[in-house]
């Protein structure tokens, strides 16, 4: 088996909103800086398939894909630590659910980039 998928529920925490989404708009705004992140990432064994804010307010989720070996913890640790979404701000609750990919035959959500 390859690599692995999450699927991240973003609770935003209260009066957290415009900070989050100032600093993500500043991110994603810089082509340079979104690229570097996004190789860092990888670099650490994660790639970010999808954003889908529902809300400003929240909640957004987020797929996320690690590579082999990763165990639910390390992904954990990831997506709540310096690296992951919350770019330090502590604005988000991150609830993950790991993809049963044997209840789809062993078919990934999206191609493997890791």
């Amino acid at each position: 088996m390859g690599s692995q998928f999450f699927l991240v529920h973003h609770y935003v925490k209260p009066g957290m909103a415009g900070q989050w989404w100032q600093k993500t708009g500043e991110l994603m705004s810089d082509q340079s800086a979104m690229g570097k992140y996004v190789q860092d990432c990888m670099n650490l064994g994660f790639y970010n398939h999808s954003f889908m804010p529902v809300a400003q307010e929240g909640p957004m989720f987020c797929l996320w894909e690690a590579k082999k070996g990763i165990s639910e913890a390390d992904f954990q640790d990831f997506i709540d630590g310096p690296m992951g979404p919350n770019w330090g701000l502590s604005a988000l609750n991150n609830n993950i659910s790991k993809i049963n990919l044997e209840l789809t035959g062993g078919q990934a959500p999206y191609e493997r980039k890791l």
